[in-house]
């Protein structure tokens, strides 16, 4: 009975997901004038060699500058200036895509939050990254710098229902779902975060490691391993509010959009601040040396 019902919710998955776009699907978009593809590599791994038409985008851009210890998104009048310049409109097509290094995977998905947080849906992210597209579309990369023809008409219409708070997370320990994106070794306690004061996770939560959803070669799972993952050993339900949390935003970003946009869990929420505020802040409860 497990098994067939996986079946039927992956079966459905399939039918409505459209969140990693596989290189021969992009392949024939390219004469779509509806499409913008969007590199988050480094400028000077853009500079060396890109997806021909792609554009670059700095994903800093969206970061408040000032004043902001946790990486939170700056404001929707800014978020919305810079993705206009990126020539996104109402009705674009937009693929994300990185260079295969951990940094520009999650640079992938925290993209792809900013645009779901500002509304935007009709996104995807290459399955496999810059080296997949290479391997079957080699002479289709150019190292010569594309700009958006116009400046976008997107109008920013901000999705809240996707962000959790600290208040918010206090208010759930225990009664929902959440997940740790980082290393097992991080949740667990034998490693310690990048800057965070405190080892362990956050009590109640389970691990979720965002780069057991994927491949050695950086394609996602399967859909039956996602949905053994998520449906069978976390025992989530689509219904079900999940939040999700890294040691930042960035870590937080791909388990987030793995379950918004691919499995459709549409109740899943994105701890902004993740553990910048929480670990680093005194008396808030963490576990550790312990699967929870």
């Amino acid at each position: 009975m497990k098994y067939f019902l996986i079946l039927s919710l992956s079966f459905l998955t399939l039918l409505a997901s459209d969140a990693f776009i596989q290189p021969s699907e992009l392949k024939h978009l390219l004469e779509d004038k509806k499409l913008i593809i969007i590199d988050v590599a480094d400028s000077a791994i853009y500079k060396t060699s890109h997806i021909q038409g792609a554009i670059y985008c700095d994903v800093t851009k969206f970061i408040k500058k000032e004043n902001n210890p946790y990486s939170l998104m700056d404001s929707p009048q800014i978020i919305g200036q810079e993705l206009r310049n990126l020539g996104i409109n109402q009705d674009s097509k937009v693929v994300i895509y990185a260079h295969n290094t951990q940094k520009g995977i999650l640079n992938t998905s925290y993209l792809a939050f900013v645009l779901l947080y500002s509304g935007f849906e009709n996104l995807s992210i290459l399955d496999g990254g810059y080296m997949s597209w290479v391997f079957e579309n080699e002479r289709l990369t150019s190292s010569k710098k594309s700009e958006a023809h116009e400046e976008g008409n997107l109008v920013i219409k901000v999705n809240q229902n996707i962000l959790a708070t600290l208040k918010s997370v206090q208010n759930n320990l225990a009664t929902t779902p959440m997940l740790d994106a980082r290393s097992p070794k991080m949740y667990y306690g034998t490693e310690r975060s990048n800057k965070i004061r405190t080892i362990g996770h956050i009590s109640y939560a389970k691990s979720s490691h965002y780069e057991d959803k994927f491949l050695r070669d950086t394609t996602l799972r399967e859909q039956k391993e996602l949905d053994e993952i998520y449906i069978y050993g976390h025992g989530l339900k689509k219904s079900d509010e999940v939040i999700v949390y890294g040691d930042d935003v960035f870590t937080a970003s791909m388990e987030f959009y793995i379950l918004y946009k691919h499995m459709g869990f549409k109740n899943t929420k994105l701890y902004e601040a993740s553990l910048l505020e929480w670990g680093n802040s005194l008396g808030l409860p963490m576990t550790r040396f312990k699967w929870e």
